[in-house]
């Protein structure tokens, strides 16, 4: 037998770590032992671990599988105190080593952490039956078939189980090619999310500052970004980055990262916090989850029970409320709100575990499928129906997959953000970087399920056409029964608070489609214009006759009217057209002038400041062959279009009037 086990070699060629897994089992299972044996590090680094032999906090090394091949290893304790770190080490794994000691067997946190491991979505691994050289063979040969039956049911039914002893590296060889098997059957899934980063340990390293590690649960960071600790406000510059105690330029998802940000020494990070990038990621008391109980849940969890939320390195104690039943029972799913007494770090579909506050034991876990927000805060039946609906529209896709974050967008796009969203919100909504958004809006759009609109403005296809339908059902009904011929755009948009963006867009399909042209702050109806009487347009040619014919005399609009023997509200209708069209021009509620008698009048105002300088009001009305009523209309208006400014009784022109006249 050789010294060595195979899996110990030295990293000639510095292979990529290919992905993360974990050491499991009772205490004193023998899972350092392993560990140190596999990958020739010890993973026991605290005083108190190697004073006590037991491994409190978690233990990073790396395994050389060959020249091409290399996974990051947590060793995770045993102890049942310590199970809150088993939580942290857990989360981002992707395979698991079950250690089981021959000469106990199968014990109480080998059960705990079986469950554990299920809860957080460890889907692959195997079984180390460890310090076989204590039994006989028949004892490992019994125990084998035993740990067979207890896997049944779980991740683990049907994985390799593999004898080995850490004193005369008996059935290494095996365990290791089992190992390798393993590992590459494993297909590694990235992360494209926001960069985060649950901080499991603090420390000072001389000459460099702070240091925080842990395993990134999403994304990707490299040397020089800034970032941000939620909760905590510090803001810092990662100045280094070592994977496995090599130094490296960038760190992603599901490897073991120690992150130098000298910024963080005034006040250290604390373990639980969560480095990210900035301006992403609030902190939160209030959590919606989706969870199952543990098989074994002697006693069922309880409405309104004490618990404490594990998740990713957070811990906190807080109370759960069952949503649609009044107890959780083993193996039974639910949705529950959780109220934590104070606020973590965490996102939606970050996993998580409920344990009992008193006492001690885990007896349910799953993952975070909502924020709080103030409005779902009362309606927690809303919730309960949105989440549903939103189960069933991810139709079984990974939510990380590309397929699974067009559905997040679209979902958003389609029941939250109705009226559409910039591309940061959607960003920051769904925790994505802008290049990986944009990637799943540009598919979207060209499966025309989502519309972009100016300004990086996205709609979702279903809810423009609502709106547009919204609109148009206004319009038919300001032009319904010669009601109106135009609308202001205050009118057309009263009550509805949509984003300017959405409103251009509608605006523009709408003038396209000639339902409507702008003319200014209005629109005019093309419809009821081209429905308009004969009698009316008769009309419409006796009032701007009338008009024309007075000059700068012209008639208030009340006395309309009686001048023509027909209805106020005809008269008005058709006069708000004639405005609109450039045929008439309204000065003030009582002047209305032709337009060309008002450019007449402002092409004389324009000489005379340009001869004399100033032009005084009370002599205006002289210029125009009129009255101080007139004379004070036209000037008032050149006033609120910038094309003169009063200063006392006198006007002048503005430096740039040119570009305002009318």
């Amino acid at each position: 037998m050789s010294s060595r086990p195979p899996g110990y070699l030295s990293p000639r060629m510095n292979p990529e770590v290919r992905m993360m897994l974990c050491t499991a089992g009772h205490v004193d299972h023998g899972k350092t032992e392993l560990v140190k044996v596999l990958t020739g590090c010890s993973t026991d680094r605290l005083k108190a671990e190697l004073e006590r032999g037991m491994t409190i906090e978690l233990g990073f090394a790396p395994c050389y599988l060959g020249d091409d091949l290399c996974v990051g290893v947590v060793d995770v304790p045993g102890h049942e105190k310590f199970v809150k770190n088993m939580v942290a080490g857990v989360s981002g794994i992707e395979m698991a080593v079950l250690v089981i000691a021959a000469d106990d067997g199968i014990m109480p946190q080998t059960i705990e952490h079986l469950q554990i491991m299920e809860l957080l979505g460890v889907r692959r691994g195997m079984v180390a039956l460890t310090k076989t050289d204590l039994v006989s063979p028949e004892r490992v040969r019994e125990l084998s078939e035993e740990i067979h039956e207890f896997l049944k049911g779980t991740f683990l039914e049907g994985c390799p189980i593999c004898p080995v002893s850490s004193k005369t590296f008996e059935g290494y060889p095996e365990l290791y090619e089992v190992l390798v098997q393993q590992v590459r059957s494993v297909i590694r899934k990235r992360r494209l999310g926001i960069f985060r980063m649950p901080i499991e340990r603090v420390f000072a390293r001389p000459g460099f500052g702070s240091v925080v590690t842990g395993i990134p649960v999403d994304g990707a960071i490299e040397v020089g970004a800034q970032v941000e600790v939620v909760p905590g406000n510090l803001r810092g510059k990662i100045r280094g980055i070592q994977r496995f105690l090599r130094d490296v330029t960038q760190g992603e998802y599901g490897q073991c990262l120690a992150l130098n940000i000298p910024d963080f020494n005034k006040r250290p990070p604390r373990r639980g916090e969560v480095v990210c990038l900035p301006g992403y990621l609030s902190a939160s008391d209030n959590f919606y989850v989706h969870i199952k109980a543990v098989p074994g849940l002697e006693k069922p969890l309880r409405n309104a029970e004490e618990i404490k939320l594990h998740t990713g390195t957070a811990e906190e104690a807080g109370k759960i409320y069952l949503l649609e039943e009044k107890a959780l029972n083993p193996n039974q799913t639910a949705l529950a709100f959780v109220v934590l007494h104070n606020p973590v770090a965490a996102a939606v579909y970050d996993r998580c575990i409920i344990r009992r506050a008193s006492p001690t034991t885990t007896v349910a876990g799953g993952e975070i499928v909502g924020i709080c927000t103030a409005e779902l805060r009362t309606q927690k039946k809303l919730f309960v129906e949105r989440f549903k609906e939103y189960q069933e529209s991810l139709k079984g896709a990974d939510p990380f997959s590309p397929e699974g974050m067009d559905k997040r967008i679209e979902y958003l796009l389609l029941r939250e953000r109705m009226t559409g969203a910039a591309l940061d919100e959607l960003c920051k909504a769904l925790l994505l970087p802008m290049d990986v958004a944009g990637s799943c809006l540009a598919r979207l759009i060209e499966e025309q399920k989502i519309l972009a609109l100016a300004d990086d403005y996205f709609v979702h296809g279903d809810n423009y056409r609502s709106c547009v339908r919204e609109v148009e059902t206004r319009l038919e009904k300001a032009g319904k029964n010669d009601q109106a011929l135009s609308l202001t755009l205050s009118d057309l948009r009263k009550n509805l608070n949509w984003p300017l963006p959405l409103w251009n867009r509608i605006q523009e399909d709408m003038e396209r489609s000639d339902l409507v042209r702008r003319k200014g702050e209005k629109v005019i109806l093309r419809a009821a214009v081209e429905g308009l009487h004969d009698a009316d347009r008769e009309l419409m040619g006796k009032l701007v006759a009338i008009y024309e014919e007075t000059r700068y005399h012209s008639p208030r609009p009340e006395e309309l009217p009686a001048m023509l023997g027909v209805s106020p509200d005809r008269i008005n209708r058709l006069l708000d057209y004639l405005c609109d069209e450039g045929h008439l021009i309204r000065l003030a509620k009582n002047v209305i002038l032709t337009y060309g008698h008002f450019q007449t009048a402002q092409d004389r105002v324009v000489k005379i400041i340009s001869e004399k300088g100033v032009l005084n009001s009370a002599d205006f009305k002289y210029a125009i062959t009129s009255t101080r009523k007139y004379a004070l209309a036209i000037l008032d208006f050149l006033d609120s279009r910038h094309v003169t400014v009063r200063i006392g009784n006198d006007r002048k022109l503005t430096p740039d009037y040119r570009k305002h006249l009318v």
